[in-house]
């Protein structure tokens, strides 16, 4: 794998110029919030969508995607479920409603765990490695698992790539996905102080650091379960302002951009 610096080159260090604004909480939030987690997914959320977009709404975000965890995480929705977002609303409290999936990648040679007739009636999928769905790989790179998930058409988003409990190269994967144009996320959870991902800030900062090299654009993600947090991206300011991240790179503040990535 290539090597990169832990942080921010010193010539990097200044203010982004991007602007948020603030939710009833005082955080930074965003326009478009597409990595959040309802009650089904599990995880103790007690939240529906409705109490979701309903939190978004207040926040100030414009869109609001709903990504519930695929069916290998336990505790989450069967494959029927995704089937019948097709029926859901697309607007709630005036904001725009995306259903898409965050998907489990459960082997190293990239297969999901839901199939090409699933994801092909969402709007988008963010591909994912969690334990137990996949065991920790340490010592064994997984690139070519995130590659050959990047194969599907409704593969937009790479969620969480910063846990170095899957090693991945960055500088090769991040330059293959912007050849297949999806897009990485920087995820507010990984960055937390109780964090259960494991090198979230040091390769958040490399996967920044690359993005800006490749004018890569990237997904702010407040990885959300349950309504609480939906839109706060507090821990991801600090590095978009040490690497002085450009604002054009930020998917979040550009609704026609993305509607341009979704073919909307």
């Amino acid at each position: 794998m290539s090597t990169l610096p832990t942080q921010c080159t010193s010539s990097l260090v200044h203010s982004t110029t991007t602007e948020f604004s603030k939710n009833n909480s005082g955080d930074s939030t965003i326009l478009i919030d597409l990595h959040t987690h309802s009650i089904s997914s599990g995880h103790g959320s007690t939240d529906t969508i409705t109490h979701m977009a309903k939190a978004a709404a207040a926040a100030g975000i414009q869109v609001l995607g709903i990504s519930e965890h695929g069916p290998a995480t336990a505790g989450s929705v069967k494959p029927s479920y995704f089937r019948s977002l097709k029926l859901a609303n697309r607007k709630r409290f005036g904001i725009h409603i995306l259903y898409g999936a965050e998907v489990n990648i459960i082997s190293p040679d990239g297969t999901l765990d839901l199939n090409d007739d699933v994801l092909s009636g969402l709007d988008y999928a963010l591909v994912s490695i969690h334990p137990p769905t996949l065991t920790p790989y340490e010592h064994r790179d997984l690139t070519q698992a995130y590659v050959n998930a990047m194969e599907h058409p409704k593969v937009t988003f790479l969620g969480h790539i910063d846990d170095a409990r899957f090693p991945v190269d960055f500088e090769r994967l991040l330059t293959i996905a912007k050849e297949k144009e999806v897009y990485p996320e920087i995820n507010n959870g990984s960055l937390m102080p109780d964090a259960y991902r494991v090198g979230g800030q040091e390769n958040c900062r490399k996967i920044l650091k690359l993005c800006k090299q490749l004018e890569l654009p990237v997904l702010l993600s407040s990885d959300s379960h349950g309504a609480k947090n939906v839109g706060n991206i507090k821990y991801v300011l600090p590095l978009l302002e040490e690497c002085n991240f450009p604002e054009h790179l930020i998917i979040n503040n550009q609704p026609e951009f993305l509607w341009k990535i979704l073919d909307h």
